[in-house]
């Protein structure tokens, strides 16, 4: 889903509340959200699950040996035991 569709997604459940209203909460949230990320914590949301950021600092070697470490960043993403139940059922319906 885009950005778009989920702004019109939301205000169609929210007859009381314009696009614009939306819009600026979602963009809220998505500031909230990484600033709670990039500090190192995680975000967790009822009925889709848990998300977390980590880095992993790795020792570089090869074609990228000139650097002395590479660090990879790693999305975790843990989904409720209720969204992958709805998955599994919406894949076999």
């Amino acid at each position: 889903m885009y950005y778009k569709e989920m702004i019109a997604a939301i205000a169609r459940k929210l007859p009381h509340r314009t696009r614009q209203d939306v819009a600026e909460v979602v963009e809220i949230l998505g500031e909230v959200c990484a600033d709670e990320l990039v500090a190192g914590g995680h975000i967790s949301l009822p009925e889709l699950g848990r998300l977390s950021i980590d880095v992993h600092q790795l020792r570089a070697s090869g074609a990228v040996k000139t650097r002395s470490n590479v660090n990879r960043i790693c999305g975790r993403f843990r989904p409720t035991s209720q969204l992958k139940t709805k998955i599994l059922e919406g894949q076999f319906e």
